[in-house]
């Protein structure tokens, strides 16, 4: 069975169901309460790789810098209490991986995959990803080499290219 997913003015999928673990509708991720955020969906993308992603349809300007300190604060916290949330399911320490958890998820071997964060702004133009990437890199640092993460910023068109959207 294959799914699709709305989010942000895009249609990313088709991937099959089995691929997919929908973290901000999963049950603990529902039970955490007040001040805990999350990204939209985590991927198996490749036999060899697993996709944090989260998708926004737009982003303030650097030099509007309150704006856009706050925007990279949210989507910080989006990653890491991901992050947290998902590490400590696939480490059984809220119990169970729960129910709404896929299998992959919660068997595979960590050590033999690569682990991404992707974040993908609907209609920015390249030139625009530069400076937003570079701020998450610097308030994600000691996450990406603690955890030997990918990272990577890209939009609409480059999320195509990579086959994260449904074609038309």
């Amino acid at each position: 069975m294959s799914v699709t997913i709305s989010e942000s003015g895009m249609l990313f999928g088709e991937y099959e169901k089995s691929n997919v673990f929908f973290i901000e509708e999963s049950f603990v991720y529902k039970s955490m309460g007040d001040n805990f955020c999350t990204i939209e969906f985590i991927l198996r993308h490749k036999s060899d790789e697993i996709l944090l992603i989260e998708a926004k349809s737009s982003s303030p300007k650097p030099g509007n810098k309150e704006d856009f300190d706050s925007f990279i604060d949210e989507i910080y916290q989006k990653f890491t209490h991901s992050m947290d949330l998902y590490f400590s399911l696939v480490l059984k320490r809220l119990g169970d991986p729960n129910n709404d958890m896929p299998e992959y998820f919660k068997t595979t071997d960590y050590s033999a995959v690569k682990i991404k964060l992707l974040f993908v702004i609907n209609g920015h133009k390249i030139e625009w990803l530069a400076p937003i990437a570079d701020a998450l890199r610097d308030k994600l640092k000691r996450q990406i080499k603690t955890w030997d993460l990918g990272f990577v910023v890209i939009n609409h068109e480059q999320a195509n290219e990579y086959g994260l959207l449904k074609q038309k």
